[in-house]
């Protein structure tokens, strides 16, 4: 079976959270917008409540994110290990 390498799950990673950057902005924006008017109507308090789960729901997601690239790098580390050591008994030989 072929992996991923790790500069491919990294940049998988990379793109996910820009992504999500974009998104927090665009929701800051309408938040902004949402907060400056005089008044809001039921339709924008429901859209302005969902922004809010949304950014909940972005917020576990980098949590998850944060999980899966310590994962990475803790793989490629032991992989790197292993390496080395293989190149010293090598070496040594």
């Amino acid at each position: 079976m072929d992996y991923p390498s790790r500069m491919d799950q990294v940049d998988v990673l990379r793109e996910k959270v820009e992504r999500l950057r974009v998104e927090i902005a665009q929701i800051q924006e309408l938040n902004n917008r949402y907060r400056l008017r005089d008044w809001n109507d039921t339709e924008a308090q429901v859209a302005h409540g969902q922004r809010q789960e949304r950014l909940q729901a972005i917020q576990q997601e980098l949590a998850q994110l944060a999980g899966l690239g310590s994962r990475v790098r803790s793989v490629e580390e032991m992989k790197e290990r292993h390496r080395s050591r293989q190149h010293l008994v090598k070496k040594a030989s």
